[in-house]
């Protein structure tokens, strides 16, 4: 008599053999994904140890089951969900799988080197941050990559590069959306070294590859989501009512992408302070600074669950309490104004541009002498228009900085004048020619691509601009990262205009800057007045 183990038989002859039949609703899918119609059957060797047959019935099992599972969902439209565990489990599997299809034959080094060039150059590169561009060498490894902003923008192409679809049909799997970003992101991972492994085997190397014991083994339990929004549900209704300014969404998309990934298949009123805090401490790394964790992450998380909570779609702010230590920088600089010597290398390059017909070089030559000499925001004079430049009764010229043309910070629109130096370069000359369109970026490429989704504003031609600006500032030898290629104008501006004798309330009110006191919110600076006190501004002197 055979010998049954939880459907697993020992037959006569010493060999292991177990049968699971097809369900009829999903039979015609699964014969024609793995050509088996109406039963599967596992068969072990005479020989095969009982333990090792009863672990790989249990995995022949749940596979079988995982497909049936996965078929089921696509017909419903539904997918299956992941916990980052299981999706770091499946990339084990499809690192095996991807592995063992090119093995037997590896072709040459030179095939992998190639597409190993593509995926770091091609793919992955062209998103790093403007801060990784800036300064290469602070961040060696590329932990850039692993942000969500830039793991969000690759990820189609990762999925191409690794076969990724072949892979979860062979498996029989169909994911939901979020378990396919989690998978596909831990794939990410895990394809350079799958890369190299193949170029060592192509090269002649078969040494022993440790990779596959780092993965955790895979199970096919479904985590069921609390009632309520999750993390990233939340910040979406959050965006919908609030309607912070596109840079706020962009900034805290990371955030809530992070959040999501942590808490995976959670309600928001889930998290608990304990858990909360304990991801903020994480978020600490040698690549993320804790002014950063403090300034962006926690006031992100702590704005929107409070917002959650005066709305009752949670039932406590998990992060009201929590601080992030920072410790205090020692700097080699006294201050975030621009050295006097940075001011002349900067200054001097715009002149070198003649041709104005570039927005390019009408960025260089001009955007740097008015955040010069207005301390303005680079971003809110890169999105100046023509018509935004007046002439006033009194002789002088100003500029309307106002978020009808973009953005501003303080979403308030502010007149401030054009100091007298600026205009006798010829500036209003350029603006005249120029017309009333935008000043800094070609009018017939501003037409960009519009997003239904609140969460992923497009960038602005303005902005571009402004990032442009910063790039070629710092190409220009103004390196120390502890000055802002551009918003060093503004620093430079104050320490300026207090030494020439301008009042605080003046230069705040050109600059834009809150009022110190609430008595000081009395008897606000006319345009006149700033226009008389600029006068007092001295000039800047490149030669």
């Amino acid at each position: 008599m055979a010998l049954r183990m939880a459907g697993l038989s020992l037959t006569k002859s010493g060999e292991y053999i177990a049968r699971k039949g097809i369900p009829a609703d999903v039979r015609e899918t699964y014969a024609r994904l793995y050509g088996v119609r109406w039963e599967a059957i596992l068969r072990l060797p005479a020989g095969t140890p009982k333990s090792a047959a009863k672990a790989r019935h249990g995995e022949w099992l749940a596979e079988i089951e995982t497909r049936i599972s996965a078929i089921r969902a696509a017909a419903k439209g539904e997918g299956q969900p992941l916990t980052r565990m299981n999706a770091f489990a499946l990339a084990g599997r499809w690192y095996m799988w991807f592995v063992g299809k090119h093995v037997g034959d590896p072709g040459t080094p030179k095939q992998w080197r190639e597409m190993s060039d593509y995926l770091a150059y091609e793919v992955l590169l062209p998103e790093a941050p403007e801060s990784y561009h800036e300064a290469p060498k602070a961040d060696p490894n590329w932990e850039w990559a692993k942000e969500p902003e830039v793991r969000q923008a690759v990820r189609p192409r990762i999925a191409e590069l690794a076969r990724v679809a072949s892979f979860l049909a062979d498996q029989g799997l169909a994911l939901n959306a979020d378990a396919y970003a989690l998978f596909v992101d831990a794939v990410s991972d895990n394809l350079q070294p799958a890369i190299h492994l193949l170029e060592r085997r192509a090269a002649g190397d078969y040494s022993p590859d440790d990779i596959p014991e780092t993965f955790p083994a895979f199970t096919t339990d479904r985590v069921t989501a609390a009632d309520g929004f999750d993390c990233w549900q939340l910040f979406e209704e959050y965006v919908k009512a609030v309607k912070p300014a596109d840079g706020t969404v962009s900034r805290w998309r990371a955030v809530f992408l992070n959040m999501k990934a942590q808490f995976t298949d959670r309600a928001a009123a889930s998290i608990s302070e304990a858990e909360a805090r304990t991801w903020i401490k994480g978020l600490v790394t040698p690549d993320r600074a804790p002014t950063t964790v403090r300034e962006v992450w926690l006031a992100a998380s702590r704005s929107v669950f409070g917002w959650a909570l005066n709305h009752k779609h949670v039932h406590h702010n998990p992060f009201t309490g929590i601080k992030v230590d920072v410790p205090k920088r020692s700097r080699s600089r006294e201050t975030k104004a621009f050295e006097p010597s940075e001011v002349r290398l900067i200054l001097q390059a715009t002149i070198s541009e003649k041709d104005m017909s570039s927005a390019t070089a009408r960025v260089r030559r001009w955007v740097p002498w008015l955040c010069a000499y207005s301390g303005a925001r680079a971003g809110e004079i890169t999105q100046l228009r023509g018509k935004d430049v007046a002439r006033h009764e009194s002789g002088f010229y100003s500029m309307k900085l106002t978020p009808d043309a973009g953005t501003v910070k303080t979403r308030q629109t502010r007149t401030v004048p054009i100091h007298e130096h600026i205009v006798a370069q010829g500036f209003i000359k350029m603006v005249n020619e120029l017309g009333d369109g935008p000043l800094f970026y070609n009018p017939d490429t501003s037409k960009q691509r519009k997003h239904n989704d609140l969460l992923k504003p497009s960038r602005s031609r303005a902005a571009t601009a402004r990032a442009h600006l910063s790039t070629w500032v710092r190409e220009l030898g103004v390196a120390d990262p502890e000055v802002s290629p551009t918003h060093g104008w503004r620093h430079s501006f104050k320490a300026i205009a207090e030494r020439a004798g301008i009042s605080e309330k003046v230069h705040d009110a050109i600059t834009g800057h809150a009022p110190a006191s609430e008595g000081r919110k009395y008897g606000t600076p006319t345009l006149e007045d700033m226009a008389a006190a600029l006068k007092k501004f001295p000039r800047y002197k490149v030669s």
